[in-house]
């Protein structure tokens, strides 16, 4: 497991999140439990960093044998009309991006480390995919001001 997978997971206290989740519901198989950013998009919205990043949610992403659950947000298993794990390298390390489109046509996005247990289960048909993330005007945006601010800081 990499390093960045065992940081992001024990701040946000993954193992003992899905401990208590498999406590309060025995009759469901934890298949896979991350740290994850999640976020509601628009349509089928490319991957891309931008503000809506920024103040999504953070929590605990679980996959179980009948839903996706991410802190207050319940997505069972047989609302799920497509999903698509979009697999992609950064500065970083390797990470993963779930994107999930309902049949009540609610999409969301799920970012977190990469973790093999989402190729490996079976109960969620799964498109996989090698991406890239791509930047938004937004996140332009900020790294100019901070490029700029930097260098004024430096030959202040």
């Amino acid at each position: 497991m990499q390093l960045q997978k065992q940081i992001t997971d024990f701040i946000y206290g993954t193992n003992r999140v899905r401990r208590k989740y498999e406590a309060k519901y025995p009759g469901e198989t934890v298949l896979a439990a991350d740290a994850c950013k999640g976020t509601r998009v628009k349509g089928d919205g490319e991957i891309k960093r931008g503000a809506n990043w920024v103040v999504s949610k953070r929590a605990v992403l679980i996959l179980t044998n009948k839903n996706i659950v991410c802190g207050d947000w319940l997505i069972k298993l047989d609302d799920i009309e497509k999903a698509t794990l979009v697999l992609f390298d950064s500065f970083w390390g390797a990470g993963q991006v779930l994107q999930i489109k309902t049949k009540e046509q609610l999409h969301f996005q799920f970012g977190m480390q990469r973790n093999l247990a989402w190729d490996s289960q079976n109960v969620l048909p799964l498109t996989v995919e090698t991406g890239k993330l791509k930047y938004s005007w937004f996140s332009i945006m900020v790294r100019v001001l901070a490029i700029a601010y930097l260098l004024y800081l430096f030959f202040r």
